[in-house]
């Protein structure tokens, strides 16, 4: 069983490549050629940069999401964690789950199963809350799809920049 999973991380279908996105904020090992898009986020009366890096391999969805706080919010430590509350939180919210009561954004990975429109999804993730911002590594995929040895790798190898 081991060596299969250590075959299926070293598959042709993943081509593994490190990179530095959203401006220098964050380093990750993505599966192939990410694309990045970037909107913007209403929150407390900012407009919020949110950006999305992300890479699909056979139907799995890597993504690294960073949102950069405006300088008037790095400093109110209540509302940084109020705004990283609301992001991970709908993480939950968009499968259809209740986010629990502490919502986790010290780097600790955690796992929704859920529902999409196209069926049964499990969705992988860490999120940190760092001075400057929210930094999300996001693993989605069909729930009997799902990578797990290729999620585990592309989780652990995205680093928020100090």
């Amino acid at each position: 069983m081991l060596l299969s999973s250590l075959l299926a991380a070293c598959s042709p279908q993943y081509n593994w490549r490190q990179l530095t996105v959203a401006g220098g904020a964050v380093t990750a090992f993505f599966p192939d050629k990410p694309v990045t898009q970037e909107r913007s986020l209403p929150f407390s009366g900012h407009a919020i940069a949110f950006s999305m890096t992300s890479a699909t391999v056979d139907g799995a969805l890597f993504t690294v999401a960073y949102a950069a706080l405006p300088e008037a919010l790095r400093a109110d430590e209540a509302v940084r964690k109020e705004f990283a509350a609301a992001v991970v939180g709908s993480l939950y919210r968009n499968l259809g789950q209740e986010p629990p009561q502490t919502i986790p954004v010290s780097g600790e990975s955690f796992t929704i199963e859920g529902e999409s429109p196209d069926g049964a999804i499990t969705l992988q993730a860490r999120a940190w809350l760092t001075g400057q911002g929210l930094v999300e590594g996001i693993v989605t995929a069909a729930r009997d799809r799902f990578p797990e040895p290729q999620a585990a790798e592309f989780l652990h190898g995205v680093e928020p920049s100090r």
